[in-house]
């Protein structure tokens, strides 16, 4: 479906699984704002776009502060009138022992991942309960499901709390006509992952997922296709969680 004129904030969109989605839903017609706190990075990401004819340009955001997000979302109403999707993708990854865990590290995993998308959802939210339209997504993980195979706890209990908080989200949004769902990765290859030792082998599918495996999911629930569908989770793990 076709994403023409829709304005689309993608946090953490220098990395692999947000560059990926960038590229799929600007193919599709969307300008995408690559927001990443890695500003140079996000640059390169958003030029690469533009050099393939497409909408885009980069914007710096601190996913630990209300003003960085809040920022954000305000310059990006101001330049294009709104905002049709956001794409909750920023976060960091922990893999600590349990019991070597320190409260900080909780905290900051907590604060960017968990913290971060409730900051950008209730940002974005207001645009779109104004313009009666939107769609949120937000990036969780199969390790919020099943407590984690090779992440500490302070991921998996952020994750878990996005999948909630997306539905708390979507039951909220819906009066105004705006979506709110996660996807979910399973064993997903990009840079953050790559070397940790994953084996295909254990997956039903035969191989690790990608960056675009991603990317198409989030792409289906950006678009008009999943118009009725809200408060749920696409599970994109190669068949290692069925429900």
């Amino acid at each position: 479906m076709d994403l023409t004129n829709q304005v689309a904030v993608i946090t953490g969109g220098a990395g692999g699984i947000g560059s990926a989605t960038a590229d799929l839903l600007s193919e599709r017609g969307a300008l995408v704002v690559i927001a990443d706190i890695h500003l140079g990075n996000a640059k390169k990401v958003a030029d690469a776009l533009v050099n393939k004819g497409r909408q885009a340009f980069a914007m710096e955001v601190n996913m630990m502060s209300e003003e960085s997000v809040e920022g954000l979302v305000a310059t990006v109403k101001e330049k294009h009138g709104r905002i049709d999707v956001l794409v909750n993708n920023a976060g960091v990854l922990s893999a600590e022992p349990m019991l070597d865990l320190a409260v900080e590290q909780w905290d900051r995993v907590m604060d960017i991942n968990l913290r971060g998308t409730f900051l950008c959802s209730k940002a974005a939210m207001r645009v779109m309960v104004e313009q009666k339209s939107g769609k949120i997504v937000n990036i969780a993980s199969m390790a919020g499901q099943l407590g984690g195979l090779k992440v500490s706890p302070d991921y998996t209990a952020s994750k878990a709390g996005i999948i909630s908080l997306g539905k708390a989200f979507a039951r909220y949004g819906a009066a105004y006509g705006v979506n709110v769902n996660n996807v979910a990765p399973g064993l997903i290859e990009t840079d953050m992952t790559r070397g940790r030792g994953d084996d295909p082998a254990s997956v039903p599918l035969g191989r690790l997922g990608t960056a675009e495996d991603v990317a198409k999911a989030v792409y289906f629930l950006a678009s008009p296709l999943s118009d009725y569908i809200t408060g749920t989770t696409i599970d994109v793990n190669g068949g290692l969680l069925m429900r």
